[in-house]
C-alpha cells in the first residue's frame, strides 16, 4: 500500500476560517489546493459552508486604575462625606495631599497634627485634629523650656522615659511627636493650654491607634506619660481604663512582652510589611514594658477596675538587663520601683485568686496566711534599700506604701479584716511615708504623679478608717496617737492649699481648683470627725455607723478618683 497516496494534499485552515462541519466536529479543516470544498468535506461528499463567526470582537479595556489612584479615589469619597456631615463650611484636604503628607520622609509613624499644625481642617478624620486651636500651642522657646524642665525635674517621677540632655525640644517633636505633647502638658503650668494639650493628645491618640490602627513606641511612651499624669487633666471624662488598655495592647501588638526570636522565617504568603524579621530588644523597649507594668500595676491597684500587664518571663530579663547595665539614674529608680511593685501586685493576685477579695465581705477573720510570703519578700527588699548609702524619695515613698498594701491590703477597708499583728507594721508603714512625705518642698508637688497622689489617698483612707473603726486595733497601736493624726492632716491640708500659690499654677476656668485644692477639701472634711476624738474624755471609738458621718469617708471603689478627677461629672 501507497501510504503517500492518503496524505492531505492542502493546508490546514487558519485560526478561526475552519468550514461550519469542521468546526462542529472538532476536526482539522484542510483546504485543497486544487480549491472547492475542504478535504474532509470532499472525502464525506457533504456541502462545505463557512462557519458563522462566533468569536468577540477583540475590544481594547480601559486601563486599570493604580493601586494609588483608586486609594485616592476612596479618600476622596471619605472626605467629600466628612465634609458634608460634620464640617460643612470646612476646607479640607485632598486625596492627593494625604497621601503625599503621609508619604514624606519623616521616618516612622509622624501623625501629622502634632508636628504641623493647620488651620485647613482635619486630614480626612472626624476628630478634627488639624482644626484645633494654635493659640496655646508652645513657641519654640517655651519648648525648650519645658524640655529642660522636665529632663531637670520631673524626669525621676517618669523612670521609664529616658531622653539625652542634648536632645532638643524640635528633635524630640520630630521623633517622638506623641511623647513631646505629653512633656508639654506635664510642664505646662497654664489651665488654658493644658486644657488645649489634653484635647489634642486624646485625638491623636484615638486618630493613630483606632482610626490608623498605628503601632509604634512613641505611642505606648505618650499614653503611659499620659496615664501618669492622669490628676492634672482637668475636668474630663474618665479615661484611664481605656488609656491603660491601649497600652497594653501596644505592648502586645508589638511584642514586647515575650523573648525576641531568633529562628525567624517569614511565610510567604504574608507581605513583607507584615512578616519583619524582629531586631535585638533595645533598652528604650525594655523601660517601656516594664513602665506599662508599673504604670498599669499601680493604677489597677488604686482603681480597682482592671488588670495590670501580666509578668512574662521575659520582663523578668528586661528587669535584670535594665539592674545590671543601668545606662542612666533613672533606671535605678526604674528597678526599684517595679521590684516593689510585683511584690504588690503578686500580693493583691494572690488574695483574689483565692476568693478571699470576693468573700471577705461575709467572713469575720479570713486567713492570710499566703501575706506572710509576700511580707517577707518585701523586708528583704527593704533591708537592700536601706543599707544604701542614698535613696530616692520616689522609691522610699514606692516603699511605704508597697509596705501599707501587703500588711493591711484592701479588705481592710472594707471592715471585715482585722490582722491584730498587722496593723502595727500597718501604721509604722503610714508614718514613714507621712515622714518621707513632709521632706519634699510644697512649691514642687505640682510635679508630682500620680503615683503619689494615690499613695497619699491611701495613707489618709486607710488612717482614718483604722482610727473610725471599732476593733480595728487603733487603741492597742504603740506607733500613732489621735492627736498626732490630727497633726499630720493639718499639715497636708495646709500644704496643699498653698501649692497652687508656691508653684504660680494658673488655675483660670477651673472652679473647681486643681487637684490639690480638691485634695486639702476632702482631708478638711475628715478633721472633724478626727478633732471630736481628741476631745473625748475617754477616746472611746465611736460606732462604724456614726463614725462614717463623723469622719467622711466611704471608700468604696473609685469614689475618691471620680470626687478628685471628675468633680463635676
Amino acid at each position: 500500500m501507497d501510504h503517500h497516496t492518503s496524505a492531505p494534499q492542502g493546508t490546514p485552515a487558519p485560526y478561526g476560517k475552519a468550514c461550519a462541519n469542521c468546526a462542529r466536529s472538532k476536526c482539522k479543516c484542510i483546504i485543497r489546493h486544487a480549491g472547492g470544498p475542504c478535504e474532509r468535506c470532499r472525502r464525506l461528499n457533504t456541502e462545505c459552508r463557512p462557519a458563522e463567526s462566533v468569536r468577540r470582537p477583540r475590544s481594547w479595556r480601559k486601563p486599570v486604575a493604580s493601586r494609588t489612584a483608586r486609594l485616592e479615589e476612596k479618600l476622596d469619597g471619605l472626605v467629600s462625606l466628612i465634609k458634608a456631615g460634620n464640617q460643612p463650611n470646612g476646607a479640607l484636604k485632598t486625596a492627593h495631599e494625604i497621601a503625599q503628607e503621609y508619604s514624606s520622609a519623616r521616618g516612622p509613624y509622624q501623625p501629622v497634627s502634632a508636628l504641623t499644625p493647620s488651620t485647613e481642617g482635619s486630614a480626612g478624620s472626624p476628630y478634627n485634629i488639624q482644626s484645633l486651636s494654635t493659640e496655646f500651642e508652645p513657641s519654640p522657646d517655651e519648648a525648650e523650656r519645658y524640655l529642660i524642665d522636665f529632663q531637670t525635674h520631673k524626669s525621676k517621677y517618669f523612670s521609664f522615659i529616658h531622653i539625652l540632655f542634648t536632645t532638643g525640644a524640635q528633635d524630640l517633636r520630630r521623633e517622638r511627636p506623641l511623647l513631646w505633647l505629653c512633656i508639654m502638658l506635664i510642664s505646662s503650668k497654664l489651665a488654658p493650654q493644658q486644657q488645649s494639650l489634653t484635647t489634642r493628645i486624646r485625638q491623636t491618640v484615638a486618630q493613630e491607634m483606632v482610626i490608623e490602627s498605628e503601632k509604634s513606641l512613641d505611642l505606648l511612651l505618650g499614653i503611659l506619660t499620659f496615664c501618669w499624669w492622669a490628676h492634672r487633666q482637668g475636668d474630663t471624662k474618665g479615661f484611664l481604663s481605656i488609656f491603660t488598655q491601649l497600652a497594653v495592647s501596644l505592648v502586645f501588638d508589638q511584642g514586647l512582652n515575650k523573648q525576641v526570636r531568633k529562628d525567624f522565617r517569614p511565610l510567604f504568603c504574608v507581605k513583607a510589611n507584615f512578616s519583619r524579621a524582629p531586631t535585638p530588644r533595645t533598652m528604650e523597649e525594655r523601660r517601656a514594658v516594664l513602665g506599662c507594668f508599673l504604670v498599669t500595676s499601680v493604677i489597677s491597684s488604686f482603681v480597682q477596675k482592671i488588670d495590670a500587664l501580666r509578668w512574662t518571663p521575659h520582663m523578668d530579663e528586661c528587669l535584670q538587663v535594665l539592674y545590671e547595665r543601668k545606662e542612666c539614674f533613672n533606671d535605678e529608680i526604674l528597678v526599684q520601683q517595679v521590684r516593689l511593685q510585683l511584690i504588690t501586685e503578686r500580693a493583691n493576685r494572690a488574695l483574689l485568686d483565692d476568693g478571699i477579695l470576693e468573700s471577705a465581705k461575709g467572713v469575720t477573720n479570713p486567713a492570710f496566711l499566703g501575706l506572710e510570703i509576700f511580707q517577707s519578700q518585701l523586708h528583704g527588699v527593704k533591708n537592700d534599700l536601706l543599707a544604701q548609702p542614698q535613696t530616692d524619695d520616689v522609691v522610699l515613698l514606692h516603699l511605704y506604701s508597697a509596705e501599707l498594701e501587703v500588711f493591711l491590703p484592701p479588705p481592710f477597708l472594707q471592715g471585715t479584716f482585722h490582722p491584730r499583728k498587722s496593723v502595727d507594721p500597718g501604721l509604722q508603714a503610714i508614718k514613714s511615708w507621712f515622714d518621707r512625705f513632709f521632706t519634699i518642698p510644697v512649691a514642687t508637688y505640682a510635679e508630682l504623679p500620680f503615683s503619689i497622689l494615690s499613695q497619699l489617698l491611701r495613707c489618709q483612707v486607710m488612717l482614718s478608717r483604722l482610727i473610725s473603726q471599732e476593733g480595728s486595733g487603733w487603741m492597742e497601736n504603740s506607733v500613732w496617737t489621735i492627736s498626732d493624726a490630727l497633726s499630720t492632716i493639718n499639715r497636708v491640708i495646709e500644704n496643699l492649699e498653698q501649692v497652687a500659690e508656691l508653684a504660680r499654677l494658673d488655675n483660670s476656668g477651673s472652679p473647681d481648683g486643681d487637684v490639690f485644692f480638691r485634695t486639702a477639701q476632702i482631708f478638711r472634711s475628715i478633721r472633724p470627725g478626727m478633732g471630736s476624738l481628741l476631745i473625748q474624755d475617754d477616746l472611746t471609738i465611736p460606732s462604724q455607723g456614726t463614725s462614717r458621718d463623723a469622719v467622711g469617708m466611704d471608700f468604696d471603689d473609685d469614689w475618691l478618683m471620680d470626687l478628685i478627677l471628675y468633680p463635676n461629672n
